[in-house]
């Protein structure tokens, strides 16, 4: 049964690769509108195959957040251009290499300055609209923990709670303090 289950699955992949089968590569979750009203700040998932990642655009009021025309395919990819436009509008990015803390994600606009990043119960990302700059923000929460851990073991748990206090440490409480000491 299992290898069975196998086949299927291997040759649904390979048809999929190898037909070019083309998918939306932002997923829309909600978008938020600026305080002068020119612009949406949105949330979006990438279509990782594993490690989700997390965009917050800005996009003009024009564009209709919730039906961008970014297409990913197995075989190509998004095109250059689309990745350029892509970039060009990312206020914040990151994704998470274990999967861990991924749950919820969410923007809220704070004081009509800050757009924050929230995910798994933690503000992970923060942008000063007033600098126009993603003032807090790790691309890679998790690789920055595992660069600074001394964990020794491949204890799933004790990953999670030692990550987790690292990013209260690193992200959520420097997030918040900036919000109290920046506000107007």
């Amino acid at each position: 049964m299992i290898n069975r289950l196998f086949q299927i699955l291997s040759f649904l992949i390979f048809g999929l690769t190898s037909s070019g089968c083309t998918v939306d590569y932002l997923d829309y979750y909600q978008h938020l509108e600026s305080p002068d009203g020119k612009f949406n700040y949105c949330l979006y998932s990438d279509v990782g195959i594993g490690d989700p990642g997390f965009y917050v655009l800005k996009l003009e009021k024009g564009i209709n957040p919730e039906e961008l025309p970014i297409k990913w395919s197995f075989k190509d990819g998004i095109s250059d251009r689309d990745d350029n436009w892509i970039r060009s509008r990312t206020v914040l990015y990151n994704y998470d290499e274990a999967s861990l803390f991924t749950s919820n994600p969410s923007i809220e606009l704070m004081d009509n300055r800050f757009v924050v990043f929230s995910r798994g119960g933690y503000q992970m990302g923060l942008y000063d609209i007033e600098l126009d700059n993603d003032t807090i923000n790790f691309v890679s929460p998790w690789n920055e923990w595992y660069s600074q851990s001394t964990l020794s073991t491949n204890d799933k748990d004790k990953e999670e709670e030692e990550y987790g206090k690292w990013i209260e440490r690193n992200l959520d409480i420097p997030i918040k303090s900036y919000i109290k000491n920046n506000q107007q």
